[in-house]
């Protein structure tokens, strides 16, 4: 008999990866709550995993899998997901729960609290009510919060959280540690971008947001002092010489499920890239892709001239990722994993990350002539 998968968050970045990288390395039933929006919870599942399946480096037959072993079951985290235990079969091994809000203003901190909290209470209630052999929950890297240096494979005890979102995570991951019944992993992404060779990506946050705002306020500059931006540097306060962490999409999902279906007895696992730019290389890619020069780093804002500071401005919540230096600890992710870890594929250079940045602009240019100022 087949081995039966639950999973939240399957038609997300992260979810829709796991999803094909467990197709492939088993032969499990797996059964995904999704909402199901414009169509029904089926085809938007379908739907979403045959667009990644054509965009990444999957076999084309893989579709073939997905119609006949991913189960669509019709749920919505903010509502009551414990009676669903009667609509999936008994014998559930592996609960993967990915689903989570991605916002981290303010303003939208009770439906960010509310889907990544009380929803991860709500999957430990149904993972309970099912009798699960083990939890899989996909958290941050930044539970961090502001801590720098060495970020151990650990339980967040004291940290000071840069955003309404990390604070989110590190509540989950606490309520996950708190409970003694359920056998748990917690798998920590770091910055999470397109797929290592073709770039793809479905979702546009993080390095993607960060870009979408320097194209914008290229536009607002050129329609209020046109030709400013080619001729003067933006002034940053940032750290040019630590390292961004950029991960590609299947790093994440492949490196997941081999930890899972590895006998590693640790619960934390960093899935985080040793190769990558720093602040300064990356921010010079990502100025370059828009067509402006790389920004002027200056040591305090006093610095900043009134356009520095409205850019500035922009870019507030990205801040956080570009000071302060921080080395993932990646000991149990490396025990678990051997052989395997040890790949250049995955790397992010200076000279890829501008592919990244190029495939998002070009998506960008499909759906859009010009980026509204107000998104």
């Amino acid at each position: 008999m087949s081995e039966k998968i639950v999973i939240t968050g399957g038609t997300g970045f992260v979810g829709t990866h796991l999803i094909l990288e467990l197709l492939e390395q088993s032969d499990a039933e797996l059964f995904c709550l999704v909402r199901a929006k414009n169509t029904s919870a089926e085809q938007r599942l379908h739907q979403q995993l045959a667009q990644v399946i054509q965009g990444s480096d999957y076999a084309p037959e893989l579709i073939n899998q997905v119609k006949k072993r991913c189960h669509a079951i019709e749920a919505d985290l903010q509502g009551d997901i414990t009676s669903l235990a009667t609509s999936i079969p008994s014998g559930v091994s592996q609960f993967w729960h990915c689903a989570a809000s991605l916002n981290y203003e303010e303003r939208f901190a009770a439906e960010i609290y509310d889907i990544n909290v009380e929803g991860t209470r709500k999957a430990l209630a149904l993972a309970r009510a099912l009798n699960v052999d083990c939890l899989n929950y996909v958290s941050t890297a930044y539970v961090a919060g502001r801590n720098t240096g060495v970020i151990l494979e650990s339980p967040m005890a004291e940290v000071q959280s840069s955003n309404v979102y990390e604070s989110s995570k590190v509540e989950a991951e606490q309520l996950i540690y708190a409970q003694q019944d359920i056998k748990y992993r917690i798998f920590r992404p770091s910055i999470v971008i397109g797929h290592s060779r073709t770039y793809h990506a479905i979702n546009f946050s993080g390095m993607y947001g960060f870009l979408r705002r320097l194209i914008q306020f290229k536009g607002m500059m050129a329609r209020v002092q046109r030709g400013y931006l080619e001729r003067e540097s933006i002034r940053m306060n940032v750290d040019p010489d630590v390292p961004i962490n950029l991960v590609p999409v299947d790093k994440v999902a492949k490196q997941a499920v081999a930890i899972a279906r590895s006998d590693s007895s640790n619960t934390i696992f960093h899935l985080t890239n040793r190769t990558v730019p720093t602040v300064g290389e990356a921010l010079e890619v990502l100025f370059s892709t828009v067509g402006l020069p790389p920004p002027k780093i200056v040591q305090d804002t006093t610095q900043y001239a009134w356009i520095d500071e409205k850019f500035n401005e922009k870019i507030e919540f990205y801040k956080s990722y570009l000071t302060g230096y921080k080395q993932f600890d990646r000991s149990a992710s490396n025990a678990a994993l051997g052989e395997h870890t040890n790949t250049t594929r995955y790397a992010v250079t200076a000279n890829n990350l501008n592919e990244y940045c190029g495939w998002y602009c070009a998506q960008l240019a499909q759906t859009r002539s010009q980026v509204p100022v107000s998104r």
